[in-house]
């Protein structure tokens, strides 16, 4: 496991690469396009297995084979990225001989695409050997990631990868995905519930971000985080009601992918270890188990970080200008929580069992030592917030 210097090490040396980023409605088409005009005479696209019931890709297919380029889709991606996923569409991308990869989902997806890129140029290396903290030598195929949840992996520098009840992270500046697209009108033809889910994640990820102590070392990072948390106050909650339209719902999926963008030099926090291994466990979204436990773990850690939080919270508009410190601080974990309650996260995970905590917590303080701790977190805490998220309303 590398320890949270030696990840601060790396990004401090990661180079500030920029993504091509499609962001309007009708992107989607505009990336067969983008391809064609590259000369790309062979794609690999990669979905889940239900996205491709809804036919959202036929029409991007088509305009690829139109122009003399073959397209080669494998939908089997659930709703995890594991080893065996990897494996399959790796040996079949290759089989293909694929010049380029395009990821057309959540996180998962994306997260499956990332490793069958890099994978499949660095083929002496196995999935092990690649583990951790910059252990990817070079540069994988062209990846070009559709968004379709708002969930951040299109553009972050990390995947996790789950095998045997463990979730393996992978963290390089090779996992930034080329492209990313945004096209709000293909996203607003998908259930809403998932996007919801994908985005009170990510913005889980954007406030351990910004309270983290590796911030204060990627200022330009802290600000995206500081624009994309006042997008989710305003603009999630109506886009999943669709009470808003698709300029507003591009705004609420800049959200994710600016966060993205911040962790790639300041990572994550302890709340997101405990979060996918509870996740993991019971086979629940990781945003629908966010929902509970991030306010838990900013309670514990509350005194550290309240002022980062009372920050937070003037920035949304959560709490008057004429807050204590301490009133904005509890303001601000208040307005997380009513908006997750707005769009029917759950009120408690009373599906937490006792006997399971010790193995989930160990788990999750070992993954958790990469990350910036604002307080060290330890096996009584994990324990006292998980017994609290079985009751929590």
């Amino acid at each position: 496991m590398t320890s949270s210097k030696s990840l601060l090490r790396y990004m401090k040396k990661m180079d500030d690469d920029r993504q091509e980023l499609l962001a309007e409605e009708g992107a989607f088409l505009d990336l067969a396009q983008l391809l064609i005009g590259r000369g790309v005479k062979r794609v690999f696209l990669i979905s889940g297995k239900q996205t491709q019931k809804l036919k959202l890709y036929d029409a991007f297919v088509e305009k690829l084979q139109s122009s003399g380029t073959r397209c080669f889709t494998w939908a089997k991606v659930g709703k995890v990225a594991e080893n065996s996923v990897i494996e399959a569409c790796a040996t079949e991308c290759s089989t293909y001989n694929c010049e380029a990869i395009v990821a057309f989902g959540g996180g998962a997806v994306i997260e499956v695409a990332k490793m069958v890129a890099v994978w499949l140029k660095n083929s002496s290396y196995s999935l092990y050997q690649m583990r951790g903290i910059d252990r990817i030598p070079k540069k994988g195929l062209p990846l070009y990631v559709v968004s379709t949840t708002c969930s951040g992996a299109e553009s972050s520098a990390c995947a996790f990868v789950h095998n045997d009840n463990l979730i393996s992270l992978y963290y390089s500046k090779y996992l930034v995905p080329d492209v990313t697209v945004l096209d709000p009108d293909l996203v607003l033809r998908l259930p809403m519930e998932h996007m919801a889910s994908a985005a009170i994640l990510a913005l889980s990820h954007a406030v351990e971000a910004f309270i983290s102590p590796m911030a204060i070392e990627f200022p330009a990072d802290k600000a995206n985080i500081q624009i994309a948390i006042p997008i989710y106050f305003s603009y999630l909650e109506k886009s999943y009601k669709h009470g808003a339209g698709n300029d507003v719902f591009l705004q609420m999926m800049m959200a994710p992918y600016y966060t993205g963008v911040a962790t790639r030099r300041i990572g994550f926090g302890p709340a997101h270890s405990l979060i996918m291994y509870v996740a993991e466990k019971y086979g629940e979204a990781p945003g629908r188990v966010a929902s509970i436990l991030l306010p838990a773990v900013l309670e514990y850690e509350f005194d550290e970080v309240k002022e980062d939080l009372a920050q937070l919270a003037l920035t949304s508009h959560l709490c008057s200008a004429r807050a204590t410190t301490e009133e904005a601080a509890r303001a601000f974990i208040a307005g997380f929580k009513s908006l997750c309650r707005r769009v029917d996260m759950p009120t408690a995970l009373p599906f937490l069992k006792l006997e399971d905590m010790s193995s989930i917590i160990g788990m999750a303080l070992y993954d958790a030592k990469q990350w910036g701790c604002p307080k060290k977190p330890n096996l009584k805490a994990g324990t006292s917030i998980l017994k609290k998220a079985r009751y929590c309303e």
